[in-house]
């Protein structure tokens, strides 16, 4: 297929355990070639450049790269570290909060890795001074913890309403420290001291991450010597630049999602019939599982921000639930003998052995209450951090005096036990410098024949070590994890259908003994028998979808589909996917009615009249929605629309009053996509 010049799109799906590439002609629609390698996290631009690499191999790339207009990046590495409640350290400075406060506590409590420093100072809700910043109390205390962190966060007492207390902050810590800092109020304007903290935290979390991954992709780029600006997916489908990108990486959490339901409706077009845009899809990845529903062709945007986890961000995305389930989630049984999958990613045996031959089948299995930890493997992941603690610091010595080659769990508990050390268990190792190798679902459908993937024996070793457990044959205990997964996930789509029905249901109900849970699990017999059935299909994505389909369809009682593509079906999104850039502005009126006050992105601006305030604050945004293109990479003078929506205010006398407006300012896309042809053509 002939493309034309300088119209071709690259794109890059970055996942928790492979790397896709696909080759795209927009005008078209076509995908003209695709490649998959696997996510190598102690080096990612290995696995970008064996994507890359296998992508040029498939075609004439020396006469076409000069065609390539841009690089198009999606990813979920933001989204796999939130989910698993990885990130590196952060000093969180918490303005004008409290550490008494019972939601203080419980954020804190959650965050992965957090040294929240507190200072007085803040806003009230019309901007005006509460207390004034005690610089010297943020100097002293920024010293104080500035060599252990990586990145900083800074959220203050109503910060969208007036940012001066964030932007003092910034520059004290930035003449005391190199390290990044995250403003709250640069992410969101949303109200909600607690949510915007953590939302700070994160993004400040991920910036290293998400740093690493973009420098892979340069390092990729330039060894297969192509030059093109690279755009990367945000998690409301919308692209933005690497400058952005770098600085604002929250924005990216759910970015391989969203690609993947931009991929979904091209690929699941010859399934559908005519005029058909209404379908679940689930996107199966390695470390997690995201589903949403689109109406219409079109993804709803949660606008009151991104679910990932446990964790509520204050960013806008399409409306995706997040689960930490997928191909390499770590396999694990209850005392009990009740199987846990997730939410934590590790490295399945069959890879493990691959990549250190005898580790696994050479490892020897003995009598002993902690048997499962014989088959875990402490593996080193990324380079060491100054935030590690003393258990993941010691692994790493010894990881180190053994030329990085795997640790047995039971080896490292075992010494613990000999220097009277309470030794860890799996969970309370999070540092992203070591990854974990265990049982995992890959394994089973590697031993079921399904999927065939590294060493067969290492996946028998491990799968056959709890299946004695259960006392069940070694495929029988395969089947019933991956059927597990099967009604988890079935489980998700039911209860987001049941809610966007408005119908109450609690979790508790997806059990075998209730109503609801009987319904997943097809049980016949018996004086009831219940069913029930999705209208819409179920369109499956990610490298195990053919795999898991007849898992999930069996408890999901849907039209289930893994449409040719499915596997790299974020990248072909990401490839489709076009730029956009929305903020928005609330104008109110002063408390002793005054005028009016807007609250604009770096301040304050007053007025009498309404009108007279909003022209001003549209003329600035105009100018400000100009900065962001450029941050975002574009070129040029971008088109800037705005919505205007008054609020008004009923009276005694049942007459209304205008009480202020929120104004939505937009980038036109078709300005968009010419600015960024002029970007790929400079």
């Amino acid at each position: 297929m002939q493309a034309s010049p300088a119209s071709l799109i690259l794109a890059l799906d970055t996942g928790g355990t492979n790397t896709d590439a696909v080759l795209y002609d927009p005008d078209s629609g076509a995908v003209l070639a695709e490649a998959k390698a696997t996510t190598t996290h102690h080096d990612l631009a290995i696995g970008i450049v064996g994507a890359l690499s296998a992508l040029a191999g498939k075609t004439d790339f020396a006469s076409i790269k000069g065609k390539i207009r841009s690089v198009n990046l999606s990813t979920t590495l933001a989204t796999n570290a939130i989910a698993e409640g990885y990130g590196h350290r952060v000093g969180l400075v918490m303005v004008g909060l409290d550490s008494g406060q019972d939601l203080v506590r419980d954020l804190l409590s959650r965050l992965p890795a957090v040294t929240p420093i507190f200072v007085d100072g803040g806003h009230d809700y019309y901007g005006r001074e509460e207390t004034p910043l005690d610089e010297a109390d943020l100097l002293r205390k920024v010293s104080g913890v500035a060599s252990s962190v990586s990145a900083w966060a800074v959220s203050s007492f109503f910060s969208v309403k007036n940012p001066a207390h964030e932007l003092k902050a910034l520059e004290l810590i930035k003449s005391l420290s190199d390290r990044p800092v995250t403003l709250g109020r640069h992410l969101t304007g949303e109200l909600g001291a607690m949510r915007r903290a953590a939302t700070a935290a994160l993004n400040a979390g991920l910036v290293v991450i998400v740093n690493r991954l973009l420098d892979a992709v340069a390092s990729g780029l330039s060894e297969i010597g192509l030059s093109a600006p690279v755009m990367v997916v945000k998690g409301d489908g919308g692209l933005v630049g690497e400058a952005w990108a770098r600085t604002r990486p929250i924005e990216t959490v759910v970015s391989g999602p969203a690609a993947g339901l931009v991929g979904a409706m091209r690929l699941a077009r010859g399934f559908l019939e005519a005029g058909q845009g209404n379908m679940w899809v689930l996107d199966i990845g390695g470390t997690t599982s995201d589903l949403a529903y689109l109406d219409g062709g079109r993804p709803a945007v949660s606008g009151d921000g991104a679910m990932v986890g446990q964790w509520h961000t204050m960013v806008e995305a399409v409306d995706i639930r997040t689960r930490g389930l997928g191909g390499d989630s770590l396999v694990e049984l209850t005392p009990s003998g009740e199987l846990l999958i997730g939410p934590r990613r590790v490295l399945p045996l069959c890879r493990l052995e691959e990549l250190h031959p005898g580790s696994v089948t050479s490892s020897g299995v003995g009598a002993s209450p902690y048997r499962e930890a014989q088959l875990t493997f402490l593996i080193p992941n990324l380079p060491p951090g100054p935030e590690m603690g003393e258990d993941e610091t010691e692994i790493l010595a010894i990881l180190g005096k053994n030329h990085g080659l795997p640790l047995k769990l039971s080896d490292y508990q075992a010494s613990c036990l000999a220097r009277g050390r309470i030794f860890p268990g799996l969970s309370v190792l999070r540092h992203p410098a070591i990854l974990a190798s265990a049982l995992t679902p890959t394994d089973c459908m590697n031993v079921l024949g399904l999927y065939g993937c590294g060493s067969l024996e290492a996946s028998h070793l491990g799968a056959g070590l709890m299946a004695s457990r259960m006392d069940v044959g070694v495929e029988e205990f395969c089947r019933r994890v991956l059927d597990r997964m099967g009604l988890i996930l079935a489980g998700d789509i039911l209860g987001m259908a049941l809610e966007r029905e408005n119908i109450r249901h609690a979790a508790e109900d997806m059990g075998p003994d209730h109503v609801l849970g009987r319904m997943l699990s097809g049980q016949k017999g018996g004086l009831v028998e219940l069913s029930l059935n999705l209208r819409d299909p179920l369109i499956l994505l990610g490298a195990p979808a053919g795999v898991m389909a007849p898992f999930v369809a069996r408890h999901s009682m849907a039209a289930v589909v893994a449409p040719p593509g499915c596997q790299v079906a974020s990248a072909v999104g990401a490839a489709a996917s076009t730029v956009s850039l929305v903020r928005k502005v609330d104008v109110v009126t002063m408390p002793d009615f005054s005028g009016f006050r807007a609250f604009l992105p770096d301040g304050l601006m007053d007025g009498l009249r309404l009108d007279e305030v909003v022209s001003r604050a549209s003329a600035f945004m105009s100018r400000h929605m100009g900065e962001l293109a450029a941050l975002a990479g574009l070129a040029g003078e971008p088109l800037v629309t705005v919505e205007r929506q008054d609020r008004e205010a009923r009276l005694n006398d049942g007459t209304r009053m205008v009480m202020g407006a929120t104004l939505v300012f937009r980038v036109s896309e078709a300005t968009l996509v010419q600015a960024l042809g002029a970007v790929s053509a400079a």
